[in-house]
Parts: C-alpha cells; structure tokens; sequence
C-alpha cells in the first residue's frame, strides 16, 4: 500500500464539485499522519471505501502536495495525461463518500 488515509469529515461542497466538475479534493488537517510511502503512477488502483478506480495520470506537484500537505484533487475523467499539476487522473465516476470510508492507493 502506497498512501491510506480516513475519511473524517465531508466538506459542504463535495457534491457540487462532483456533479459540475467530476472531482474529489482531499485533504489531511494532520499533514504528519499523510505518509506516501511511494510515489503513485498511472495503473494503480485507488480505492474509496469499497469501489476501485484506475489511475490513469498523475501531474507533476500532485505527489508533492499529497506528501506536503495531505491535498489531492482526483479527477474521474481517465485522461491520460493531467491537465493541471496538482490532479491525478482516475477512471469511473465519482462514488458516494462517507464518514469512516477508507481511501487507498496500491
């Protein structure tokens, strides 16, 4: 496992962001829990809860924020190539996340 991380608390604008823009921004308060303990690269597979998504781009800071400051913004388009630094880039549509919902990356 390359990155574990629980879900916490659900933002106000999670579903507006998922319907108009096919997003998820995550976010550690405690950045010292945040432990990538390897980079991620296109075909690992992220896991929220209990659904399973292919990663398909990852821009070149978004490891770095990840790492830094717990943020990620993953986009559930597939492309394969990422159109901002920040974003990675999965496959599938945006689940329903819930309180005490893990998310993974392997």
């Amino acid at each position: 496992m390359k990155y574990q991380a629980k879900v916490t608390e659900i933002g106000g604008m999670v579903q507006e962001l998922a319907e108009d823009g096919n997003l998820l921004i995550i976010f550690n308060e405690d950045v010292q829990d945040t432990e990538l303990k390897e980079d991620i690269v296109a075909g690992d597979v992220l896991t929220i809860g209990d659904k399973k998504f292919n990663v398909t781009a990852v821009g070149n800071v978004a490891l770095k924020t990840l790492k830094d400051l717990g943020h990620c913004t993953i986009k559930f388009d597939g492309d394969t190539k990422a159109n901002l630094p920040g974003e990675l880039h999965v496959d599938g549509l945006v689940p329903e996340v819930k309180v005490g919902d893990v998310i993974t990356f392997e």
